[in-house]
């Protein structure tokens, strides 16, 4: 059942318990949420999409730094500043402008960016927020009211890097474990493979670790219908950022505390698809891949079987383009980010009988898509 639906049955349901039976449910508008930056890094924004043809958008909301990426609430979004910048700001979609609030990521005398990564909600008053310059995880009240109250705890992952900083580059909630994906890496070099933190959501306290078979993990994805994992890894860079190859698309058990490699990147003398930049899983049968043949406007979307180590697709149409990011929404859909300077924007594409099929060629949002999540708001609030 997909978000909307759900969000439809809820007032549908509280409607047949009370003395009003003629009281219908508010309409809900689906929005994709999009982090994007300028071509030269020179800055950033957000750009709100109607998930509804004709796929309208809204651009250039909220200037900022062009390091940032957004994650949704709900109803609402987060937009997170990286890298000197530290910052958490919450947005509601019917004032994109004006941030309901501003918080640090910083700890009281710390000297360093604490390069906030990425947020993952467990309840309305409690999500995760990782902290890729720091040993620290953060627990946090997303619905703070003030600064003061926003962050409620942390768990410390020093010890499982050497220098005290193992680069948390992503995290899942999954059968009430938080699984965290630990770059550790030496002066930006990959020199040893990933790791996952396992955190156990009650106690907020780490229970486990599990070795990837994979180096400098990016994402983790959820397997739609399973307790597997799914951990995409670009394989890093050696001291000289030249890419080393030993990424690809790892599943782990989590069961069992295994991980095996389910696609591979090949060798620096044989890569087949280049690095993997993202994934994405739509079911049992069918994911999405970007394969980054190097930084410019050289990716390849790549269609696999998560469930079967079979040979990737090549998606039509999409070969040799600039591709930034992946996401899929509530119905399916894959939504990908093309980083094409000279057209930037999102490409939704469709499945039917064996095949993608292009429901956008391209929705313009001026500038190149970083990142894009999903929010769910009522009508009457826009």
């Amino acid at each position: 059942m997909t978000l909307r639906k759900t969000l439809w049955l809820l007032p549908l349901a509280v409607a047949a318990c009370s003395d009003n039976d003629n009281a219908a449910p508010p309409p809900f508008k689906d929005l994709a949420v999009v982090a994007a930056r300028a071509p030269d890094y020179s800055s950033g924004a957000v750009s709100l999409i109607d998930q509804q043809p004709p796929y309208a958008s809204t651009n250039n909301l909220a200037p900022t730094t062009s390091d940032i990426v957004v994650r949704s609430g709900g109803d609402h979004y987060f937009l997170i500043e990286r890298f000197g910048s530290d910052r958490i700001k919450r947005f509601d979609p019917e004032n994109p402008q004006t941030p309901a609030y501003t918080y640090s990521t910083q700890d009281a005398g710390d000297t360093q960016s604490s390069n906030p990564y990425d947020l993952i909600s467990a309840a309305a008053d409690k999500a995760y927020l990782l902290r890729y310059g720091s040993g620290s995880l953060w627990i946090v009240d997303p619905s703070a009211t003030d600064e003061a109250s926003f962050k409620i705890g942390e768990i410390d992952l020093s010890a499982l890097d050497d220098d005290g900083i193992p680069e948390m580059s992503a995290a899942i909630l999954r059968g009430g474990r938080l699984y965290v994906a630990l770059q550790r890496l030496e002066n930006f070099a990959a020199t040893r493979s990933g790791q996952l933190a396992v955190i156990d959501v009650a106690t907020d306290t780490l229970v486990d670790t599990i070795d990837l078979p994979v180096r400098s993990p990016s994402r983790l994805l959820a397997d739609p219908e399973g307790e597997r994992l799914f951990v995409v890894a670009d394989g890093g860079f050696d001291g000289s950022f030249a890419p080393l190859y030993e990424g690809g698309i790892a599943v782990v058990d989590t069961a069992e505390g295994e991980a095996t490699l389910l696609v591979d990147d090949g060798t620096p003398e044989d890569a087949p698809y280049g690095q993997i930049a993202d994934a994405v899983v739509v079911d049992a049968q069918r994911g999405y891949f970007i394969g980054s043949a190097g930084f410019g406007d050289d990716q390849t979307l790549y269609r696999f079987d998560p469930d079967a180590p079979a040979t990737p697709v090549v998606v039509e149409g999409l070969a040799g383009v600039g591709l930034s990011s992946l996401a899929v929404d509530a119905e399916g859909l894959v939504w990908v980010g093309r980083s094409e300077s000279a057209a930037p924007g999102v490409t939704v594409l469709g499945f039917a009988a064996g095949a993608e099929t292009v429901l956008a060629p391209l929705v313009d949002t001026v500038l190149t898509p970083i990142n894009i999540d999903f929010v769910t708001v009522a009508e009457a609030a826009r």
